[in-house]
């Protein structure tokens, strides 16, 4: 049986439907916002006791067909892996949605969120969020409430929930919040360098919508929901622990006691190893698994870590609000073109910028369309970077999102399209992770395109705030959370800017909710935090370079009319092959005539761009130039006015008198001055010199018949022609060189 109910969000309608599709699922739902269209299934497979983890899945699969789409390219035409945008979609599902999950719950559970029909105007997060929650509350999956998920755009200094995809292209903030019962549980954000206050009034706002949304889900749950299974929580039991922390309660103790920055995985490991020497004969029979026993130890670590910290005691031993010492270097590579190294504590980071022509923008397709980016960021970490050896190949969905949150941080302050004509690709290679690297990538980022002279409009920093808490009054703050911080504590508040504002935030929990009081407070240490690592940033270089980087390719943007663009193209590309082979550049010119010329060497570069700024360029009666002779004809002589543009000087122009031979007087590299004339009714360019003209009295007037006579062979009336020679003009002289 099918039921429905509409879910309000603000002035927005959601509709819920289930038991109509994919009826062997825990449950599914089918979630429409306007005509965008998303089913939702959830699964729970056994429990597998080799894993000491929870193991969910989220996959957004993002189908072309939603959009009418037909994949591009020649060959292949079915849909491939997903895309980036697709990983991060599923990324901000798994993040809000993983807390809610019960402790000790260990069976396998995959959510498929699938885009059925998308109207490229409603947004499909909204829906495919609240599809993955409505699933899991109705489904008899073990889970804690439903959770929703709101959007907050703001407009003409107006805060709009759940803005249109046109209504965000005027936004100055994009921030998506998901709430719980506990409180908000994820947050998302970009925006271009708004206030603290700006920010919070939008979570504020954020969180008292989500809150009714659950109301509703909650409705819809009772209404339709199956009864929750139960299930016995796998992991250490309380036995095993109490037994564990005996023996292992003086080791926790001096671990925590000689804490260092980084040293905490190798202290961490003695002790699991001396647990499992006591244990070793009972793990061999099997009466002990030793992943219960590996548990034991962490969970012991973290009741005491958290003790401490909420005593005051850091685990490295600095202040709540002490950022770990900082070293920032620019231009620490010769040959590329900007980089720099940012090292917080044992956190450290080389980004690489690297610039090329616009051609090289990056083409994304997805069921909304193609969409082009000329602004990049790579994120890459190795296995060596956390001191481990491990895999080595394609980024993961970490990789992917914390290249994407450092992507973002950074868009507000690159340079547009016209003032830097470039495609711009950051790689951030992690040589060290201890905590936040990401924010590591940022900081290094803003350096390594200051160094490689990219005009950026400010600089932009960011830091992690964790914390520690025992329910929702008492709590502590951690500035710059190193890694042993980050995996006991509650929280990894992410929050980018520059001295002005914010750019981009993004919130990771291990408990169930946030307060608000909590999030008002994060933004106070983030904000004190940012401003002294900008001021650090400064001391090492405080503004772009103000040459761009030598190895850079040179670029000059030059405009095409559109009537233009075919005429610098030429037939079959003939006239802007010529062009790049004529002065060694490369030129490329997008559909709304964007013409980009690069080259090593900006002489060539300018050199070409005259030429083309002279092709394109309207001529006005009066306007003189100085001229070369290019071919000479018994009607007149062809004279290149500007690089690539030719017109004739017509015979009855260059004598005051009959001139029966032109090239007696004038001959093919001549320089002359002319004047523009006039036009004639094809448009073609009609020149003058009145200086050559006075130059060359002629010889006096032949009677009628003999006009008649060279009329009949070569009279050129007004411009145009009977018989005889090609037409002349305006033209490119390229085309005439047969």
């Amino acid at each position: 049986m099918e039921y429905k109910k509409d879910i309000l969000i603000g002035d927005k309608k959601v509709t819920l439907s289930t038991g109509k599709l994919a009826p062997q699922t825990n449950a599914s739902v089918v979630a429409q916002y306007g005509n965008t269209v998303i089913l939702a299934t959830v699964m729970m497979g056994k429990l597998d006791n080799s894993k000491d983890y929870f193991p969910l899945s989220v996959e957004f699969a993002d189908k072309l067909y939603a959009g009418g789409i037909v994949k591009g390219g020649k060959w292949i035409k079915r849909d491939g892996n997903p895309s980036d945008n697709s990983i991060l979609f599923g990324r901000i599902i798994d993040r809000s949605l993983r807390p809610l999950f019960p402790e000790g719950f260990l069976n396998e559970v995959q959510i498929i969120v699938t885009v059925l029909s998308n109207d490229k105007e409603n947004d499909v997060i909204i829906p495919a969020f609240l599809g993955a929650s409505a699933a899991l509350a109705i489904s008899d999956i073990p889970f804690n409430s439903p959770v929703s998920a709101v959007r907050v755009g703001y407009i003409d200094n107006q805060l709009v929930i759940n803005p249109t995809a046109i209504e965000l292209t005027k936004s100055q903030m994009d921030l998506l919040v998901c709430t719980g019962a506990a409180g908000v549980n994820m947050i998302e954000c970009d925006a271009n360098i708004v206030d603290n206050e700006t920010a919070i009034k939008g979570i504020d706002l954020a969180k008292e919508t989500g809150d009714e949304v659950n109301k509703q889900l909650m409705e819809f749950a009772k209404e339709c929901g199956k009864p929750k299974k139960s299930f016995e929580p796998a992991g250490a039991s309380a036995e095993l622990i109490t037994e564990i922390e005996k023996e292992i309660k003086s080791d926790v103790d001096k671990f925590l006691e000689e804490g260092v920055d980084g040293a905490h995985m190798a202290g961490q490991e003695a002790i699991v190893d001396k647990a499992k020497k006591l244990y070793e004969d009972k793990i061999k029979a099997e009466e002990v698994s030793e992943n219960h026993v590996v548990q034991a130890v962490d969970l012991i670590i973290k009741k005491y870590f958290r003790a401490q910290t909420l005593a005051g005691t850091r685990y490295d031993k600095r202040a709540v609000d002490e950022i770990r010492p900082l070293n920032i270097e620019a231009g620490v590579l010769p040959m590329t073109h900007g980089s720099a190294l940012f090292q917080r504590g044992l956190t450290q980071a080389i980004t690489v910028t690297t610039l090329a022509p616009l051609s090289e923008k990056q083409y994304l397709e997805d069921s909304s369309g193609e969409t082009t980016k000329r602004y990049l960021h790579y994120y890459s970490a190795g296995p060596y970077s956390t001191g481990q050896t491990g895999r080595v190949g394609r980024p993961g969905r970490r990789e992917i999102g914390h290249g994407a949150l450092a992507e973002k941080a950074l868009i507000p302050v690159i340079p547009t399209e016209d003032e830097f004509p470039y495609t711009i690709v950051l790689t951030s290679e992690v040589l060290s992770q201890n905590g936040s690297s990401s924010m590591a990538s940022t900081c290094g980022s803003t350096m390594s395109l200051m160094d490689a002279g990219v005009p950026i409009k400010d600089k932009v920093a960011g830091i992690s705030i964790g914390m520690v808490s025992e329910g929702d009054d008492k709590y502590l703050l951690l500035t710059d959370i190193a890694g042993i911080e980050d995996h006991n504590g509650d929280m990894d508040f992410k929050i980018t800017g520059t001295r002005n504002g914010i750019t981009a935030i993004q919130l990771d929990i291990k408990r169930q909710g946030l307060t608000l009081p909590m999030i008002h407070d994060t933004f106070t240490a983030s904000t004190k935090a940012r401003l002294q690592i900008l001021d650090k940033m400064t001391e090492t270089l405080a503004e772009p370079r103000a040459e761009l980087s030598a190895t850079a390719p040179k670029i000059k943007m030059v405009r095409l009319p559109e009537d233009k663009i075919g005429e610098v193209i030429g037939s079959g590309g003939k006239t802007i092959k010529a062009l790049m082979e004529k002065y060694g550049v490369q030129i490329d010119i997008d559909d709304e005539g964007k013409a980009s010329i690069s080259s090593q060497d900006q002489i060539k570069i300018a050199d070409a761009a005259y030429e083309i700024e002279s092709m394109i360029k309207e001529v006005q009666i009066g306007e003189q130039y100085n001229g070369v002779v290019t071919r000479v004809e018994n009607y007149g002589a062809f004279v290149e006015f500007l690089p690539g543009r030719e017109a004739l000087l017509h015979v009855s122009e260059m004598s005051g008198g009959f001139l029966s031979d032109p090239s007696s007087i004038i001959k093919v590299g001549d320089k002359l001055n002319v004047q523009i004339s006039g036009f004639n009714d094809n448009h073609q360019i009609k020149l003058s010199s009145p200086e050559f003209k006075a130059a060359h009295p002629g010889q006096p007037r032949q009677d009628d018949g003999n006009r008649a006579q060279f009329g009949s062979d070569n009279r050129q009336s007004g411009g145009f022609r009977k018989f005889g020679p090609p037409r002349y003009g305006d033209r490119d002289r390229r085309d005439n060189r047969r």
